[in-house]
């Protein structure tokens, strides 16, 4: 076995002990509610990792090299292929103890099937909030409690936590740029990491409280709190946000639009009491301008379409749908194609690079933008005359605005590429009662780690369109290229073994 393969393996050993860790946590919970069911799944879904974890990284430390980006990227999509699998462990096998019993609901008895406990752990791991489960209620709460913190987790995301717990190394700074991540708080890759949990935890826990302030009780603004701060979407409740008060649902908007912004900018806030920080560059006066002009034009479509601009379920979709936290008030099936597309293109943008969001990035669409403005002006140049490209008031050199242009490019056109594909292959599985605007917009949600649905995604869609949505999380989650990168390789093995 080549050093290549050894330092990829032993990264993914590493990884691997996060699940083991987090079912280990989750066993109080199962004692606290007296789910004594539930305590053998989770202690299964601690020992298989952990075994492997440790096997994996004992057996490849030695003989393995220093991490490179394309050991990085091939490592994240694992990563994030495999954490998901093992988190679909409790789901499968708390419906199968529980299923002899008669009193079990539905909900529970579908995560008998393998494919809704891969949906719904890919679904919180990838932060995204699209749910197989018919009534969250009803779920244990272990369940409910597995759902929140996989998506907790998830939301700043596997890598940075253990890059947070262990030595600095020369690589790390490789594999925390592989889970889409670039800027840094700290002098060092891991003290940058331990800042974004501390930030993290201090806004998790102040969401809590503003939750259980507003009227929510303990248990339920626990789990929104976590949900919410990952800009994940998973509810212990059967319409998400939508049965509590107006006062409860206008405390939630605060914090998916904190969720939608960078940790760099979180840092100098809270360090340095700078308001200015929420508008100082270009990609965050980006995101307050869409976020006004969202809520105007989504209010007029409402407003034409049902006589009244929705005012607070308005500002409360947008937010959710820009900030691809993906909590919801209102059922969006019945809203205008009109009002679903525009949604859609929100859930497709997403917030700022370096928060907790999906989706395009803001970052890109800046650069795009600029790249659009920049193209205009070389046109129109004397032969005499130079160029400045300035960016968040930096000058750049020419080939540094071309190399960032044609990154947001790259990415912007792959985007679109898959989801057509994802679009296509949804349209085939016939889905009745959902038009174009429906398939497209659960598309953009699953591809943007959003969790927004008009319905479509539930525990009798197709075993394939279930598929496509996995697989579109997964890539989501990683910003497109990670992905594309392991299957080259695989293809290539592939190729070289006939």
């Amino acid at each position: 076995m080549n050093s290549y393969t050894k330092t990829i393996l032993r990264d993914i050993g590493l990884f691997l002990h996060v699940p083991a860790i987090m079912a280990c946590l989750s066993i109080p919970v199962c004692l606290l509610w007296g789910e004594f069911y539930a305590i053998l799944p989770f202690v299964i879904c601690c020992i298989i990792p952990l075994i492997i974890g440790q096997l994996l990284y004992r057996l490849f430390s030695r003989g393995a090299e220093e991490t490179k980006i394309r050991h990085a990227m091939i490592t994240a999509a694992l990563c994030w292929l495999i954490v998901p699998v093992i988190g679909a462990i409790p789901f499968l096998m708390v419906a199968s103890n529980l299923a002899a019993a008669s009193e079990t609901s539905q909900t529970i008895l579908n995560f008998q099937n393998p494919w809704n406990a891969l949906f719904e752990a890919f679904s919180g791991f990838t932060s995204t909030g699209l749910s197989v489960a018919l009534r969250a209620s009803q779920l244990p709460h272990s369940l409910q409690w597995w759902r929140s913190f996989m998506e907790w987790i998830g939301g700043v995301g596997v890598i940075v936590l253990v890059i947070s717990l262990l030595e600095p190394t020369t690589d790390a700074y490789q594999l925390y740029s592989s889970e889409g991540r670039e800027k840094r708080i700290a002098s060092t890759v891991q003290a940058t990491a331990r800042r974004i949990w501390w930030i993290y935890l201090v806004y998790t826990i102040g969401s809590i409280f503003i939750f259980r302030i507003a009227g929510m009780p303990w248990w339920e603004a626990l789990n929104h709190g976590m949900a919410g701060m990952s800009t994940g979407g998973f509810s212990v409740r059967d319409d998400s946000i939508g049965s509590y008060s107006a006062i409860i649902q206008t405390a939630v908007i605060p914090t998916m639009i904190i969720g939608a912004i960078s940790f760099p900018v979180h840092y100098r806030l809270l360090t340095k009491g700078r308001l200015s920080a929420l508008w100082s560059d270009n990609q965050h006066q980006a995101l307050w301008l869409l976020l006004a002009s969202g809520i105007a034009f989504l209010g007029l479509f409402n407003y034409s379409f049902f006589g009244s601009p929705l005012w607070l379920h308005t500002v409360f979709q947008w937010a959710s749908a820009l900030g691809t936290c993906g909590f919801n008030t209102i059922d969006l099936y019945d809203w205008s194609n009109s009002a679903k597309l525009l949604l859609t293109l929100a859930m497709i943008i997403g917030g700022t690079a370096g928060s907790t969001v999906g989706g395009f990035k803001l970052n890109r669409l800046v650069f795009l933008s600029k790249g659009a403005v920049w193209r205009l002006r070389r046109i129109s140049l004397k032969s005499h005359e130079s160029m400045n490209y300035q960016l968040d008031g930096e000058v750049l050199n020419e080939t540094e605005a071309t190399r960032k242009i044609e990154a947001a490019a790259v990415l912007g056109f792959l985007w679109i590429v898959i989801l057509i594909i994802g679009v296509f292959i949804l349209l085939q599985l016939a889905l009745p009662d959902y038009s174009l605007s429906d398939v497209l917009f659960e598309a953009a949600s699953a591809l943007g780690s959003v969790g927004l649905s008009v319905g479509i995604t539930s525990p009798e869609l197709p075993w394939l369109g279930k598929l496509t949505l996995i697989i579109f999380m997964w890539m989501g989650r990683l910003e497109i290229i990670p992905v594309l990168i392991l299957f080259s390789k695989v293809r290539k093995k592939v190729i070289g073994n006939r």
